[in-house]
């Protein structure tokens, strides 16, 4: 006779659902921002968080008018209306945007979302993300595109856990906001204003007016990999969303980005994302930035202009 063991029952439910996740390189105007930029809202269930890498503008999320600005993450919760203004040429915006829902009656999605509205109802019009959390969403960008339903399954999971790890409350909330040392912010800040140009560590460091070995042993511990680690990743970010958003011949793209050649673009480009430049073209190509979705509505003048008293 089998005995069935039942101690350790088994955990049986779905993760949230993303629905899309998509990634803006540097939006000024014209159709992307028609399309990326336009007023609009979601569906009874639908969540989308916006986090912004850099850039000019305002995000507005029915009537009131927040600032846009590095590492800032924005939640619109279902029926909110939202829209994105820039407001310089000379600093487009960056951004990356999860939408998703969760599973009715599901208790882990049920958990998560009310985390969301508990945020929202009690007035956090943004949470200030570390500089390093770019990279959680771009492995959120990645995986919810690949067609291997295990890591479109991974993603939800990744979302749920961070979601409890950027809403749910703490004692040490202050923490949360922690953006570093002055040198690594500045340093951050060069890095992100030159992913098209060759600056080297000794460059910022000298910046900085640091030795190299003090300069890498401080981003280390508070960006968890060294600087040019860093840099490379960024690099490999903006070349992303140009492979995505246009039609640039992968060599002039890897010439505007500051590598060596097309071959150590791609090596670099694989090591970072686990496809090459062409492979991740084919599977993220973002046709919205081409032309206007067929059937789109835009309504430029239903944007609020005044905060909400």
């Amino acid at each position: 006779m089998r005995v069935i063991d039942d101690t350790y029952p088994k955990l049986i439910f779905s993760p949230m659902r993303i629905k899309d996740v998509v990634f803006v390189y540097r939006l000024v105007g014209g159709d992307r921002l028609a399309w990326h930029g336009r007023y609009h809202t979601h569906g009874a269930r639908e969540y989308e968080l916006h986090y912004f890498l850099e850039g000019q503008g305002v995000f507005l999320s029915n009537r009131s008018r927040i600032e846009i600005e590095g590492n800032r993450l924005f939640l619109t919760r279902p029926r909110e209306f939202h829209s994105i203004l820039t407001e310089a040429l000379s600093r487009p915006i960056s951004y990356y945007a999860v939408l998703f829902e969760g599973e009715e009656g599901d208790k882990a999605d049920e958990e998560a979302l009310r985390l969301l509205d508990h945020s929202s109802e009690a007035g956090a019009r943004f949470l200030t993300l570390e500089a390093r959390d770019r990279f959680l969403f771009e492995e959120l960008h990645r995986l919810s595109r690949l067609p291997d339903d295990a890591q479109g399954r991974a993603a939800s999971y990744q979302l749920l856990s961070l979601i409890h790890r950027w809403y749910a409350p703490r004692a040490d909330a202050a923490a949360a906001g922690r953006t570093g040392s002055v040198h690594i912010e500045k340093a951050l800040d060069w890095m992100a204003r030159s992913t098209r140009a060759k600056l080297s560590v000794g460059d910022l460091a000298a910046l900085l007016d640091l030795s190299e070995e003090h300069f890498i042993r401080i981003f280390r511990a508070e960006l968890g990999m060294t600087p040019f680690q860093y840099f490379t990743r960024l690099k490999a970010e903006a070349a992303s969303g140009f492979l995505a958003s246009s039609r640039l011949p992968v060599a002039s793209i890897a010439e505007l980005f500051g590598f060596e050649n097309p071959f150590h673009f791609s090596r670099v480009f694989k090591k970072c994302t686990g496809l090459s430049p062409a492979a991740y073209r084919r599977a993220y190509v973002q046709v919205a930035d081409f032309a206007p979705q067929a059937g789109t509505q835009v309504a430029p003048q239903a944007v609020p202009r005044s905060p909400a008293e």
